[in-house]
């Protein structure tokens, strides 16, 4: 038997769109392509990045205007003035629905967002949260009027209208190829300290309806997540970060087109990250996530990480900002650092550009198929391979962004990967506004080379001593190792990892013989890493009889770095 592992993850979209507007007749700003790859931008196997300028952080607390939702999914009243009024008018039809709640979150976006351009994400996961929506972080679009534009609020204007029809486009156009579930969209509009009048478009393409729930629990406390898919979607999963930052996955149990998980506080009081997961036209899709309080109250205020990037900044550099974050992460946690890997980044970097150029952000390309598909094209052998997406605007706030979706997290903080390679696009301009933000496409590719987590020294041991460890954490009865039959399934397997199998299968059968066993099982496997091997059926099961175990990694052929091993089960007579 033959094992192999394949491990991917989700895409994530955290976006936004700024649209240019003034009075009324007044012509928008000027345009620019751009683009840029992120190739070879560190040496193979490196493990650090240097700082890059142009890069800045700053940490901002933001208070919102409203009592916080109590619960999850309750319908929202919201009020809307007649520059919202209108705004919700130009963007109805053509399979656009106005949510109240997204409109609630897009006014408390348009009064906080610390710039027009660029919205963080902890902010807008934040606001959705706090007002109750289980969707991912919408797509924004936002446009700006000076204060000469008014009326633009309780009353609308001549620019005020010229804005929302320019606002409205560009949203719908955004969100024109999203069609599989429905898109829905909010609406708000503010005047800013400074008389400048901020209109915000949401826009979400709802990938499953889940039924309402409390954000807050008591500890120790339960609760039953139930909704249904949405769209073609299919295969549901549930997946949580508990506050001491382990994952769990939860099973989801599928009846009559419903899907059902169960919650549980039982690792504590805090914040839980639950992420509800589908398979989607592009791959494995996020369609919920939000936080549920055990034994505590879901915080008052946000304290958001505003990220600003210098238009000098390349692709290049955000690659390298980003892989620093990673690391930097990994190290905190006490993981070893991930080795820098060209290979997997011009993977990485293809899979960036192809998403530019094809329209679409996710996991599965119409062209190159899935990450699997792309690694053995390219004859990168890999015992596992895990991939983040996500298109944002900084390479710190694309990181922690993924550390907020526990399946982008689980492979950020992977023990089974060792090199990883990202690979960057910066896309051209949204609009053609003047300091319209460019997007970026960002893709992380991890993995691990065949065989390299193999012990160095006495590897049939270090097996044994992994079996025994494994059977007794299951409650199961140890295994008695033969030394003869051990013998001679490691002179197979030595033989086999050098190429001469008929020689070495014939001294097996003549050391077998001379055990005076009443018969031998023989099993054969063959796996990609040392950890696969707990994988084996029979470390979980019975085994009445001795057992003897051989070991090696391959050295010639087609399975080279792979681990072949033997397993001889002997009968007494």
């Amino acid at each position: 038997m033959m094992l192999n592992l394949k491990t991917c993850a989700f895409g994530l979209v955290l976006s936004s769109m700024f649209v240019q507007t003034g009075c009324a007749g007044a012509p928008g700003g000027g345009g620019g392509g751009g683009g840029g790859g992120a190739g070879g931008v560190l040496p193979d196997g490196a493990t650090s990045a240097p700082r890059v300028r142009g890069i800045s952080i700053s940490v901002e607390d933001v208070r919102l205007s409203t009592a916080a939702a109590p619960r999850y999914g309750t319908p929202v009243e919201q009020p809307l003035i007649a520059a919202e009024a209108a705004l919700v008018e130009a963007m109805n039809g053509a399979g656009l629905r106005h949510d109240p709640g997204l409109s609630r979150a897009a006014r408390e976006l348009a009064r906080t967002a610390p710039d027009r351009t660029n919205v963080p994400g902890a902010l807008i996961t934040g606001i959705t949260s706090w007002v109750g929506l289980f969707d991912p972080p919408p797509r924004l679009a936002i446009s700006e009027l000076p204060r000469d534009g008014a009326p633009c609020g309780d009353q609308v204007g001549p620019s005020c209208r010229e804005a929302i029809a320019m606002l409205a486009k560009a949203a719908r156009e955004s969100v024109r190829q999203l069609t599989r579930g429905g898109v829905y969209f909010g609406v708000g509009v503010t005047a800013l300290p400074d008389g400048t009048i901020r209109l915000v478009v949401a826009l979400t393409e709802r990938g499953a309806a889940i039924e309402p729930m409390a954000k807050a629990l008591p500890a120790g406390g339960r609760a039953e997540i139930r909704g249904r898919l949405l769209g073609k979607r299919q295969n549901p999963s549930f997946e949580v970060f508990d506050p001491q930052g382990r994952w769990t996955p939860i099973p989801a149990k599928i009846s009559r087109g419903e899907f059902v998980g169960q919650f549980s506080c039982e690792r504590g009081r805090g914040a839980y990250q639950v992420e509800v997961l589908a398979e989607g036209t592009y791959g494995p899709e996020v369609v919920a996530n939000f936080p549920l309080y055990c034994g505590e109250d879901p915080p008052g205020a946000l304290r958001v990480e505003v990220e600003r990037l210098d238009a000098s900044v390349d692709a290049g550099e955000v690659a390298r900002a980003n892989f620093a974050a990673l690391n930097d992460t990994r190290a905190r946690q006490g993981l070893p650092l991930l080795q820098w890997d060209n290979q997997a980044a011009a993977l990485a970097q293809a899979h960036s550009e192809d998403m530019l150029r094809s329209g679409f952000v996710g996991h599965t390309s119409p062209t190159t198929g899935d990450v699997e598909d792309r690694f053995a094209r390219a004859s990168v052998k890999s015992a596992v391979v895990r991939e983040n997406l996500a298109r944002g605007y900084g390479p710190w706030a694309i990181h922690q962004g993924l550390m907020q979706s526990p399946g982008h997290r689980v492979n950020i903080l992977a023990t089974d990967v060792t090199h990883v390679g990202i690979g960057v696009v910066i896309a051209p301009p949204e609009t053609e506004a003047k300091d319209a933000p460019r997007p970026i496409l960002l893709t992380q590719n991890y993995y691990s080379k065949v065989g390299a987590d193999a012990p160095t020294s006495d590897m049939p041991k270090a097996l044994r001593d992994r079996v025994d460890a494994l059977r007794k954490q299951k409650g199961l009865a140890a295994i008695g190792w033969h030394r003869g039959l051990s013998e001679a399934a490691q002179g197979f397997a030595d033989g086999i990892a050098a190429g001469d199998e008929g020689r070495a299968n014939k001294q097996y059968d003549a050391r077998v013989e001379q055990q005076k066993f009443a018969r031998v099982e023989t099993h054969r496997v063959l796996a990609p890493s040392f950890a696969s091997l707990d994988g084996v059926k029979l470390w979980s099961e019975a085994v009445a009889g001795a057992v003897g175990v051989g070991i090696a990694k391959v050295a010639k052929g087609k399975d080279v770095g792979s681990l072949i091993v033997i397993i001889a089960v002997g009968a007494a007579r």
